[in-house]
């Protein structure tokens, strides 16, 4: 339980790091998955993080690929949390921003 955890605390990382560079390149949002999955591999190796290991599965050859797809999983489950993020946002704007057009046209015909 702790892998998934560090999984997903690091993949809230990789999210911010791809927001952040998005807030300030616009050019960037078309290439989101290209940087989430460079986000989450130099994080990977950078923190030395191979979940595969932690799981007990040493089946692979070299260490470093273990780590690298750690970080491309980094990158995938960021790519998630980031959409989730964004539908959570949306709904919360659609129903602010609809509940209020409706009241200011409800009003305005009953007056």
């Amino acid at each position: 339980m702790h892998y998934f955890a560090a999984l997903f605390f690091l993949s809230l990382g990789v999210m911010a790091l791809m927001m952040l560079g998005e807030r300030f390149y616009r050019v960037l949002r078309e290439s989101r998955t290209f940087l989430a999955g460079a986000w989450g591999v130099g994080l990977a190796w950078l923190a030395n993080f191979n979940m595969w290991t932690g799981w007990h599965i040493t089946d692979l050859r070299y260490g470093w690929v273990g780590v690298t797809l750690t970080g491309l999983a980094l990158g995938g489950v960021a790519l998630v949390m980031h959409a989730v993020l964004g539908f959570f946002a949306g709904l919360h704007r659609k129903f602010d921003d609809q509940a209020e057009t409706i009241e200011r046209s409800e009003l305005r015909r009953v007056a």
